[in-house]
């Protein structure tokens, strides 16, 4: 049997072979922790200024003073995302908070301009402006200012969305308050109807077109708009495309003038325009330009319920845009 003493050295012994085991180990663990990680390289998104002129801030608020300033296509790197606002680097290597609704991504940018090349497709009406306007990149006043018009200009209005027109810019498309543009239905079909101003609710209208509509030997020709002739994804020709023939109305409704629009005195064009198709029926009818009271749903509901000789091209019926003016008048 060991005595006490052995029995307290192989004790002592083993503490201090622990010992040197945990401070080995707890040495180890320092070196690995001191080494740097391999951190695989983030790729840096970049992003295009989509506005006019984009300011770059020192804090993501609007009212952040302003440390640089971006123009339109311009590629800047960002650096930081917080959903609505982003920090950016430009190639002067400044850095700045911008709001990301006016940059876009590639992908976005793509997707943007294939919309733009659809609305070029449309037939054109030519406008003029009537009073200075910002010009954003979609239909609403959050959308980014990418431009500016200035009285009496002349444009060309493609299509209206909500209270906007969607018009060329710089070959581009861009939109434009549909208030500070008069658009004009110079060149195309014009439909007159007519009423007296002291109608009461109890009176019929005396709405009447001062057209006839024309038959086989007497149709007219309907003045081809001034555009590129082309079709749409759809297959929807922008203008009957020389040597064609034009669409000929064989049964049209005449609009009814609303009675509250006869009170108000509101009088003067809508310009209305669909799509006649191959089977002489028209659909996708659109109001490119309003009046108020209930007028311009008037003549929409009264134009999709005509009827057309279809146009032909080499001797085929094609689908085509139409357009027709209403002018209603108070007598």
């Amino acid at each position: 049997m060991p005595d006490a003493q052995t029995r307290h050295t192989r004790g002592l012994t083993v503490v201090i072979i622990l010992g040197v085991i945990f401070f080995a180990l707890l040495a180890l663990l320092i070196l690995r922790s001191g080494k740097p990680k391999d951190v695989a390289p983030q790729s840096l998104e970049t992003l295009s200024v989509l506005s006019l002129r984009l300011r770059l801030r020192t804090q993501p608020t609007a009212n952040a003073p302003v440390v640089a300033t971006a123009a339109n296509g311009e590629k800047l790197i960002v650096l930081e995302d917080r959903g609505a606002w982003v920090r950016v680097q430009d190639d002067d290597g400044m850095t700045g908070w911008a709001e990301r609704n006016s940059l876009e991504r590639t992908s976005e940018r793509e997707r943007r301009l294939a919309r733009y090349e659809a609305i070029r497709k449309l037939p054109a009406l030519s406008a003029l402006v009537s009073a200075r306007t910002p010009l954003y990149a979609g239909p609403g006043i959050f959308y980014p200012i990418i431009g500016e018009l200035t009285a009496e200009t002349q444009v060309k209005v493609y299509t209206r969305d909500h209270d906007f027109y969607a018009i060329d810019h710089d070959n581009q498309i861009a939109y434009a308050d549909v208030d500070a543009i008069d658009v004009s239905s110079a060149g195309t079909r014009q439909v007159e109807v007519h009423t007296d101003s002291t109608a009461t609710d109890t009176a019929s209208s005396s709405a009447t077109a001062t057209s006839p509509v024309p038959t086989e030997s007497q149709a007219p020709a309907q003045p081809a708009p001034q555009v590129n002739v082309a079709t749409d994804n759809g297959g929807v020709y922008s203008a009957v495309p020389p040597g064609g023939t034009q669409p000929e109305e064989t049964d049209r409704v005449v609009p009814r003038y609303p009675m509250i629009a006869r009170r108000a005195g509101i009088q003067g064009p809508v310009v209305v325009r669909g799509i006649v198709r191959r089977d002489g029926t028209i659909d996708n009818v659109e109001v490119i330009k309003d009046l108020p009271y209930g007028l311009g749903e008037a003549a929409s509901e009264a134009v999709s319920q005509w009827h057309f000789r279809p146009a032909t091209y080499r001797g085929e019926p094609i689908d085509v845009y139409y357009t027709v003016t209403v002018n209603f008048r108070l007598q």
